[in-house]
């Protein structure tokens, strides 16, 4: 009993400021007053929720075990713990003071004599127990878009490494090998006495460098073979850094006779320095081919973070459906490219629908990556991990499918996948909220989702109108 603490010291606390004296002095004959002072712990994650928490004076910090979970801080006037009706049977994260503090507790099994005593009190600590969810269910909500984004950004990162990398790479190459060209180029002007020698060597430049662009294929064993003969050739003739030469050529389709056919007219004191010439070319070909590759790399995935977030279009717009999918598995790719088998089956006359695309790119974001979750958490898989993505039309739908070939969601789980807060993955890997925020998604889009699941993979059909 808090027989201590006066009715107009209750009174102070907005939910009990026009309750009458009887009422208040009713309540505080059934509460405890406890003191607590910086640090001090009022309950730790499970324990048992047994009272409702009345703040007095001071601060109450709660915050989750996980580091990007709920935090917030509850101050003087706030009233905390089970709340009537509240299904809250455990507290799930630990609370601590952070100042001298004094709270009023009172207990759940006075709930129902509280209905009657104080009936007036009852919606005001519902209108708090609302408030209380709706504040979680935002905090949540935004550390599931944040680990989203963040899951996305590493692995974009990722991806963006290795061509920024190559392009590096390849440039200072690039310098390297401009400056041995213009060295050879130097040289072989003052020595090339005849212009048909000269212009030889640069038509045989210009073949050999446009050859680069569609390089033959053979085996590693038949390309060693050709390079060591070529190799051995331009050693017979006195080239001096043969290993070097040899693979240059290989790369521009030459072989040992027709290598020989054209240089064979050339004269012996204009033959190394051309050789060293016509490789640098080659090799330089393939340094700005290789820049080429990587900074289209580069550019196709700015691109693609681009259209995923729709940053430069309205917030209503037609709406190409295979694109979004191919803009949001490019975006994947550093997952998909290790151990999955990604099958496309995209409808290509497939119409364009009037939808919000950065909100739909969260559906396709939440659904790949669940089933990417459920596929690598199969350890006992024996055979590969498919990841099939289709879509059709169908009368005035169109109609997008992602399976997996997963362990399937338990039976008994099934009727629960769209409850917000509920999930199947382990502690601190899940909020509970992607398939919440894909149902809702896709019914303000006025479609449908639905799906199927047993032992051998999931389903998830989505169908949204052409023209909703």
């Amino acid at each position: 009993m808090a027989a201590e603490l006066s009715v107009e010291e209750l009174r102070r606390i907005p939910a009990f400021a026009d309750l009458s004296e009887a009422q208040l002095q009713w309540f505080l004959d059934r509460c405890e007053l406890l003191t607590y002072e910086a640090g001090d712990y009022l309950s730790h994650a499970g324990d048992p929720a047994t009272h409702m928490t009345i703040i007095l004076e001071g601060n109450i910090q709660v915050r989750s075990d996980r580091p990007d979970g709920p935090f917030f801080t509850l101050h003087a006037g706030a009233i905390s713990g089970v709340l009537p009706f509240s299904r809250m049977t455990a507290y799930p994260n630990p609370s601590r003071a952070t100042a001298h503090t004094r709270v009023l507790r009172f207990p759940k099994q006075d709930f129902s004599a509280l209905y009657q005593e104080l009936p007036e009190l009852i919606p005001r600590l519902v209108g708090i127990l609302t408030d209380r969810v709706r504040e979680v269910a935002r905090q949540t909500t935004q550390t599931e878009k944040l680990a989203a984004i963040g899951k996305l950004s590493a692995g974009l990162a990722h991806e963006l490494n290795n061509p920024a990398a190559a392009a590096r790479q390849a440039t200072t190459s690039a310098q390297n090998l401009f400056a041995c060209y213009r060295e050879t180029l130097d040289e072989l002007a003052v020595k090339c006495a005849s212009a048909e020698i000269y212009e030889q060597v640069r038509a045989l430049e210009a073949r050999a460098t446009q050859a680069v662009a569609s390089p033959p294929v053979m085996d590693s064993l038949t390309r060693n073979d050709l390079e060591e003969s070529i190799a051995e050739w331009f050693r017979s003739i006195g080239v001096e850094e043969s290993w070097r030469c040899a693979p240059a050529y290989v790369d521009a389709g030459f072989n040992l006779q027709s290598l020989q056919e054209a240089v064979s007219a050339w004269p012996p004191d204009i033959r190394e320095l051309a050789i060293y010439r016509v490789s640098s070319s080659i090799e330089m070909a393939q340094v700005l081919t290789q820049m080429d590759h990587a900074t289209k790399r580069i550019s196709d995935l700015v691109s693609a973070m681009k259209s995923y977030s729709f940053m430069d279009r309205t917030s209503l717009a037609e709406f190409d459906l295979n694109q979004s999918l191919e803009t949001t598995l490019t975006l994947f790719s550093f997952r998909t490219k290790h151990g999955f088998q990604v099958v496309k089956e995209y409808d290509c006359k497939l119409p364009k629908i009037c939808a919000h695309g950065g909100q739909l790119n969260q559906v396709w974001t939440n659904l790949i990556d669940n089933a990417l979750d459920a596929m690598e958490s199969d350890k006992h898989r024996k055979s590969p991990s498919i990841l099939r993505i289709t879509t059709r039309l169908e009368v005035d739908y169109a109609v997008v499918e992602i399976a997996d070939n997963g362990p399937g969601i338990p039976v008994e789980l099934q009727g629960r996948i769209f409850d917000p807060f509920f999930t199947t993955k382990d502690q601190g890997e899940g909020t509970g909220l992607g398939l919440d925020t894909v149902y809702h998604i896709v019914k303000q889009h006025n479609g449908d989702i639905r799906f199927t699941s047993s032992e051998e993979g999931t389903s998830f059909c989505i169908r949204l109108p052409l023209h909703p």
